[in-house]
């Protein structure tokens, strides 16, 4: 029989995974290798502080002298903190040869393909954390489900009778959130599984024993939940440690829980869903808890946890450490386990397509004696979310100049990220370990490079909402349009116009509120300068034969003006003006600038500019609740819309000699968008009291109103790359972009171009003589994300 070498402490434990947002993880300390009595020592390196809800915790962390073992990657302590705080919130503070002549023949069931949200062409399949199932900053208000084939709500705990325990988990289940995310996900066409959870290391395994001698009774009362709530499988997340459990089969655990699986999948509805989470090592362990062969008739998928392996790597080469050292949790490749050997090792015993290769959205960190590779942790050992290790440069304890970002020269297939910086509040260098977009990336290379059935997420929670997770995701698994991170803080939409022939400009108001300018050269992007000023509203722009206008209402209301000729800048200039919104301007070729603004009396006002000097302001009247909008569709062709008092749209075209406002109707909840194709075609585009998209079109002759749909959480963006072609975009009820086409004849469908964008209205235009339409939008953290697609 198989001993553990694994020792618990036995704090405020219950006996399973994760009921919260707890990242303590007692390392992947794993049986003893077969035939062999090993007097394991498990000694304690220290008191992480895991952080829940704003509170923190110290939860012992021990590590494994027994040197053999190959790793498990288990989960074990991820739920303690969170119990911890239920329990004590006041103080806080605190084989078989697994080598087959021949793979299983599989039993049929659900396919991994069979039912993949649109927008990914592998498994993506995430945990959901029961404890923030719903933060819309981390839950899964803040994912993106087009990217995800697959999500494990986590989860309900298995007793020693088989049924479920009455705790978070299971009150989360029971709540409204359930059919919530149901509703999101099915949307989009993604799974919802439930996890069950057992976990067991104590001596003889007593938990675990008991729980698959009762599997019968887990099995019933899984599948009536799971049909109860409408879910479409189930993930069995059951970890523990091959035994007897009194009997004469020395494997009994192996065996019993392969007939668990076999009789789960025998209960579950036709169709249904059915995973296993399983060790990096299960695959080339002929006497473990897993029999990965025989489950293969039973599961569509192998979570595969490949991570926590540091703590079985730290005695090997490359670390070589002569005790517990840092090091990458999920290695690509060099050190002893590693994600490429527990990829072959898998592929050797079941088809590819069973394979999901779990990543971790985590990493750790500690004090050290210096800054060197895999040092040895002087205090606690703390794990970070992905979204506290992509922010520690940014925290107050830092001191200035100290934080350096390194790749793990030992890894270099897998570029893992290792930090280090001064602590200030602890007085000591600090160490991370981590995995970054880079090195997910490269894990990501490998489940398309091995043909995997796909990706496991522990878990979705620890990256929430953060942009360049899903993008990357995107990238290596989707089929959306790939967007491109250009930084910023912004305080308003961007605008964007193309000055000249593969080039590109785009100003903000920054959140010092002054002006900000990036630009695209035909090659590569320009860093981002700052042109100064103080804005109260968002810039305008114009752009002819290299030159760019810009315009601003700066602190004293008025107009300013700033000019380049695509190398240098001139001075701001005041145009004059006092202004109740943001500007509008318009070129309608070399020469020509026509500037509109609102006044304090809520009317229009215009000048105009032949390229070297201003007309005077002139009145187009009106009394207008929005900023105006003005297009041009060819020479001396003029056209202002705006919101009136009646919430209508309101036009003022220019007639030669004077403007005259008419009105088009409609009930306005946004900004008016118009569009002029050309000097007969003209097309506005607003969000109705439906929260619809409606079209207002000018064919050269009259107007007529069209309902596009949709449910926007923003204002329209639209563009033409044609006389009558249309594009139109907004912000879905889901956060994402969303795109509707007109080729001149007809509206084609909405179609996702994904990413979660949380504020604003998104930004479209078509350059000049092309086809292609740039799109810009600003993610959670104000920061712009730019892509481009064909027009229609």
């Amino acid at each position: 029989m198989a001993r553990s070498c694994h020792s618990r402490n036995g704090l405020c434990l219950t006996g399973s995974r994760d009921l919260g947002t707890s990242l303590a993880m007692v390392p992947s300390l794993d049986a003893t290798p077969p035939q062999r009595t090993i007097a394991c020592m498990s000694r304690r390196i220290g008191y992480p502080a895991v952080r829940v809800s704003g509170l923190t915790f110290e939860l012992p962390v021990v590590y494994s002298a027994c040197s053999d073992n190959p790793p498990m990657s288990l989960h074990k302590l991820r739920y303690v903190a969170l119990v911890c705080l239920l329990l004590f919130p006041i103080s806080a503070t605190m084989s078989e040869s697994v080598l087959a002549a021949t793979r299983p023949a599989l039993h049929p069931r659900a396919t991994i393909a069979g039912s993949l949200a649109s927008g990914a062409h592998r498994e993506v399949f995430g945990f959901a954390l029961a404890s923030s199932l719903s933060d819309p900053t981390v839950g899964y208000p803040s994912w993106d489900f087009s990217l995800l084939s697959t999500v494990a709500f986590f989860g309900l705990h298995v007793q020693d009778d088989g049924t479920f325990a009455s705790d978070p988990g299971s009150t989360v289940w029971g709540s409204s959130q359930i059919p919530s995310l149901i509703s999101v996900a099915h949307a989009h066409g993604t799974r919802v599984v439930l996890t069950v959870i057992l976990q067991d290391f104590g001596t003889n395994t007593p938990h675990m024993c008991a729980g698959l001698s009762h599997g019968s009774t887990t099995v019933s009362r899984a599948v009536a939940e799971m049909k109860a709530k409408g879910v479409d499988g189930i993930n069995v997340d059951y970890e523990g440690l091959n035994g007897s459990c009194g009997t004469g089969d020395s494997s009994w655990t192996r065996h019993a829980f392969t007939g668990f699986m076999s009789q789960l999948r025998s209960a579950m509805p036709a169709g249904s869903y059915l995973s296993v989470d399983t060790y990096a090592s299960s695959a080339s362990d002929p006497l473990g808890f897993f029999d990965i062969s025989g489950l293969a008739h039973y599961t569509d998928s192998f979570f595969v946890m490949a991570y926590d392996l540091e703590y079985s790597n730290w005695s090997r080469p490359p670390a070589n450490c002569g005790s517990f050292c840092l090091g990458p949790t999920s290695p690509l490749g060099a050190y002893k386990y590693n994600v490429a050997g527990t990829v072959s090792q898998y592929l050797a015993v079941v088809p590819p397509q069973q394979v999901v290769l779990g990543v971790p959205y985590y990493g750790r960190k500690a004090c050290v004696g210096s800054g060197t590779p895999n040092a040895v942790p002087t205090s606690a050992v703390v794990a970070d979310t992905y979204l506290d290790a992509s922010t520690e440069t940014t925290d107050a304890a830092v001191q200035p100049g100290s934080y350096t970002t390194h790749r793990d020269a030992n890894d270099p297939s897998g570029q893992e990220r290792w930090d280090t910086w001064i602590n200030t509040t602890l007085n000591c260098t600090r160490e991370l370990y981590w995995d970054d977009v880079t090195s997910l990336g490269l894990k990501y290379d490998a489940v398309n490079g091995s043909n995997l059935g796909g990706l496991g997420i522990w878990n979705l929670n620890y990256g929430g909402g953060a942009a360049e997770l899903w993008n990357e995701l995107n990238l290596k698994f989707g089929t959306l349009n790939q967007w491109t991170a250009l930084g910023g803080v912004l305080s308003g939409s961007a605008v964007i116009t193309a000055p000249s022939a593969g080039r590109f400009d785009i100003f903000i108001r920054g959140s010092d509120n002054r002006l900000w300018h990036i630009f695209w050269n035909g090659t590569a992007w320009s860093s981002w300068e700052s042109l100064g000023g103080v804005l109260t509203s968002a810039p305008a722009v114009t752009s002819w034969n290299g030159r760019l206008d810009v315009f601003v209402r700066g602190t004293d209301q008025g107009l300013w003006h700033r000019t380049s000729n695509g190398t240098t800048w001139t001075a701001w200039e005041s145009l004059g003006g006092v202004m109740s919104a943001d500007p509008s301007a318009v070129s309608w070729g070399a020469g020509r600038i026509d500037i509109f603004v609102r006044g304090t009396n809520n009317g229009i006002w215009h000048r105009a500019s032949d390229g070297s000097s201003w007309t005077g302001w002139d009145s187009l009247g009106g009394i207008i609740t929005s900023s105006p909008h003005a297009v041009s569709g060819g020479q001396s062709h003029l056209d202002g819309f705006a919101t009136g008092t009646d919430r209508g749209l309101w036009r003022a075209p220019w007639g030669g000699s004077s403007w005259a406002w008419s009105q088009l109707g409609g009930v306005l909840t946004s900004e008016p968008v118009p569009v002029a194709s050309s000097t007969t075609r003209i097309d506005v585009f607003l969000r109705g009291t439906d929260s619809g998209l409606w079209q207002d079109t000018w064919n050269g002759t009259s107007w007529a109103w069209t309902s596009l749909g949709g449910v926007l959480t923003s204002g329209p963006a639209a563009s033409s790359c044609a006389a009558g072609h249309l594009d139109v975009f907004m912000t879905g009820s889901d956060s994402a972009i969303w795109q509707r086409g007109f080729n001149g004849a007809n509206w084609g469908a909405w179609r996702r171009q994904g990413g979660l964008w949380m504020q604003g209205t998104p930004t479209a235009a078509c350059l000049p003589s092309s086809t292609t339409v740039e799109l810009l939008h600003r993610d959670g953290s104000a920061s712009l994300w730019q892509t481009n697609l064909t027009g229609s």
